[in-house]
């Protein structure tokens, strides 16, 4: 039975998988782009509470897993939907004839960006490589010149990146947050009465630097 109809039918049960047994059960267990594990598995994602989501990045980030990266990347596109923002998801991998980025979001005020998810800082990364992709989507017509990268890290310490960013010429429109940052900044969002707080937040998100929560 296929994932969304598990979830409807018994969703006490279905709330009790883990993240990886999610992706099992979803369509013929094999999370690759354009497929159909994929599709079920974002409609999923779409449905649960922002608590289960937090829960599902824990366990990407403390439990190796097949295609964990890949998971990871789908659960941080859905934290930016419930930021409001318009959601692009990436491809898990590129090709040749494609944009590498993980996810474009479209805020309601009219800013885009540009998400990058990293697992971990542990290795250095490209800034220059991830502005590639950025001048290759403006050239594309796929977003505007204004718009900035947002690079969200799995892990709680950042230092290694804040240390590359802070000497970087990119510095000025590339943003960097942990993953329990924006979980943190979603939790308020939802906690909040009225729309002021999220539009305060993706205007945080959409200013340079190092945003922690």
């Amino acid at each position: 039975m296929p994932l969304i109809e598990l979830w409807s039918s018994n969703p006490a049960a279905i709330g009790q998988f883990a993240v990886e047994q999610i992706v099992a059960t979803a369509g013929s267990d094999d999370l690759r782009d354009e497929s159909e594990c994929s599709q079920e598995l974002r409609r999923y994602l779409t449905e649960v509470p922002s608590s289960k989501l937090a829960e599902y990045v824990d366990r990407c980030l403390t439990t190796h897993f097949p295609k964990s990266g890949m998971v990871l990347q789908d659960l941080i596109n859905e934290l930016g939907r419930r930021l409001d923002y318009q959601v692009t998801n990436g491809r898990y991998q590129g090709t040749v004839n494609s944009i590498g980025h993980d996810g474009i979001w479209l805020s309601p005020e009219g800013h885009t960006i540009i998400a990058e998810v990293k697992t971990t800082d542990a290795y250095r990364i490209s800034l220059d490589t991830i502005a590639g992709y950025k001048d290759k989507l403006i050239d594309a017509g796929r977003v505007s010149s204004q718009s900035s990268v947002l690079i969200v890290v799995g892990r709680q310490d950042t230092g290694e990146l804040e240390a590359q960013f802070r000497g970087s010429r990119h510095a000025w429109d590339m943003r960097l947050i942990s993953a329990d940052a924006l979980i943190k900044l979603v939790q308020l969002k939802e906690d909040a009465e009225g729309t002021d707080t999220g539009r305060k937040i993706r205007s945080l998100l959409g200013t340079s630097g190092i945003h922690s929560a």
